[in-house]
């Protein structure tokens, strides 16, 4: 009978617990900010290889034209995109009608960029929380070949930013743009792209 008795008495004080208490790590709180620079590790690799890209690319150049960008042999603007996840890095294949216009590909650093915060422009009230604005970006040094090779150089790095949005608790579900950036001393050029749900 005390076994029955102490069993009712931990369901009791289990079910005054609020329920919110176990569900709310994912939970976000008005004016939240989280910016810090972490470990790349597999947990979050495994993240990375989940995404899939749409198969277009194209070179962002702002106000400037094509052939302001430094680093480049490139006659058009956009390109057919293949991606291939690898077990330390990815690469990027361009291709301009049907034929192949130039790779570039990052090397997995040791490190990843983590960027979350509260745009203030959710105005829901309850639930979850707000959604957050989000980044994840990695850099490494960039090979390139075709239409990139200009930009080969030791000091030449390349960087993959994934945008999107989301809760407290991230992954590729969270992620629905990205964006490639190359700075070096003979290279600065952007590209931009979408991702399709993940696998």
């Amino acid at each position: 009978m005390t076994g029955i008795r102490i069993s009712l008495a931990l369901w009791v004080g289990a079910s005054l617990i609020p329920s919110g208490a176990h569900a709310c790590a994912c939970c976000t709180d008005t004016g939240q900010r989280y910016v810090a620079t972490e470990k790349f590790e597999d947990r979050r690799r495994d993240e990375v290889s989940r995404l899939r890209f749409a198969p277009t690319a194209e070179f962002f150049t702002g106000n400037a034209d094509l052939e302001d960008l430094k680093g480049l042999q490139a006659t058009t603007s956009s390109y057919d995109l293949k991606v291939r996840h690898k077990d330390n890095d990815i690469v990027f294949e361009f291709h301009d009608k049907g034929k192949s216009a130039g790779i570039l590909s990052l090397a997995w650093p040791e490190l990843i960029s983590i960027f979350e915060v509260d745009p203030r422009t959710d105005k829901r009230s309850g639930g979850l929380g707000p959604g957050l604005y989000k980044e994840w970006s990695v850099t490494g040094r960039m090979v390139g070949t075709g239409i990139f090779v200009p930009g080969n150089d030791a000091g030449t790095r390349i960087t993959l930013i994934l945008h999107g949005g989301g809760n407290s608790c991230g992954g590729a579900d969270d992620f629905t743009a990205w964006t490639l950036v190359v700075a070096g001393p003979n290279a600065a050029y952007s590209l931009i792209g979408e991702l399709l749900p993940p696998r």
